[in-house]
């Protein structure tokens, strides 16, 4: 009994046909499957790539300008992170020159003197420009001076260029809810202030003259190296002061042109090629409200340069 062709007799040659159709069809299945299973190997290869930062999210191919949005108080670890990313972007050929925006309201001196001097460093190997598109205050502007030429938006906030270290007396706050000082320690000047009483005078005048003094010294002098300006020229705009950025006083001393973002980057695409890409090379983080605030700790041997400002 013949049952779907099988069980009959059929010549040789037709039976031949049949098998060698049967044998296309399971190739095109096969086929079929491999490539799938190609696809989809494919697939989560680039999937696992990118969660692990190997390949860049909606990154184009070709010539590109790093993009460094400096929006946070300026601390060694933020300062750490800038300096990790840039040195990426430097070894990078496609990456052509960094755009550095600078929003940031200032905080360590100790990271605003490293990242300063490194940005110096950098411009010797590709070009950085600088624009200040919010604010640049004190460690801020510390920063932004070390590239020139220094683009401003016209109301962003420029200067504070100071020092100050922040003091609270919860004294009569302590005593009434019953809470006293007692800490041990040796050396006159192991702690020279607490937040439990005012300044004395001697820690006072110790304190402006070992670290205020000599801190905001340092400031100046970097500011003015920066700008190529003397420090005599500087000093004017050296009293902690704020400026927005088009005020006529600070034009061609603390900044140079007054531009907004756009015509930022059509000058750059002009000079480079107007195929060159803006990539932000910024890792992205949720910042929830003083999740990276400074910390003002008083002892002289733990992070008390954060305690500066």
């Amino acid at each position: 009994m013949a049952f779907l062709g099988f069980g009959s007799k059929e010549p040789t040659e037709v039976l031949q046909k049949k098998k060698a159709g049967w044998d296309l069809a399971s190739s095109k299945v096969k086929t079929g499957m491999f490539l799938l299973a190609l696809f989809a190997e494919i697939a989560i290869l680039v999937a696992v790539a990118k969660s692990y930062g190997l390949l860049g999210e909606g990154v184009p191919l070709g010539q590109k300008v790093a993009t460094v949005d400096f929006n946070q108080p300026v601390t060694q670890k933020y300062v750490n992170t800038i300096i990790k990313e840039m040195e990426r972007v430097k070894e990078d050929k496609e990456y052509k020159e960094v755009l550095f925006i600078m929003n940031s309201p200032g905080g360590s001196p100790t990271a605003s003197e490293e990242l300063s001097e490194y940005l110096k460093d950098y411009t010797k190997e590709k070009n950085v420009t600088m624009f200040i598109q919010g604010i640049a205050a004190s460690g801020g502007y510390y920063i932004a001076s070390a590239v020139k030429p220094l683009y401003v938006n016209k109301n962003a906030i420029v200067g504070s260029i100071g020092v100050i270290m922040p003091h609270y007396n919860l004294g009569e706050l302590a005593k009434k809810i019953g809470v006293e000082e007692d800490d041990l320690s040796s050396g006159e000047y192991k702690k020279p202030i607490s937040m439990f009483k005012k300044v004395g005078e001697k820690e006072r005048a110790y304190l402006q003259s070992q670290l205020l003094t000599p801190t905001y010294n340092n400031f100046i002098n970097a500011v003015a190296a920066n700008r190529g300006i003397s420090r005599e020229k500087l000093m004017p705009f050296t009293e902690g002061k704020i400026y927005v950025g088009n005020a006529a006083q600070i034009q061609g001393i603390l900044v140079d042109k007054v531009m907004v973002l756009p015509r930022v980057k059509a000058m750059m695409k002009k000079r480079l090629g107007k195929k060159i890409h803006f990539v932000d090379i910024m890792p992205k983080e949720e910042l929830g409200f003083l999740k990276d605030k400074i910390e003002f700790n008083f002892s002289l041997d733990t992070k008390f340069d954060e305690g500066l400002r």
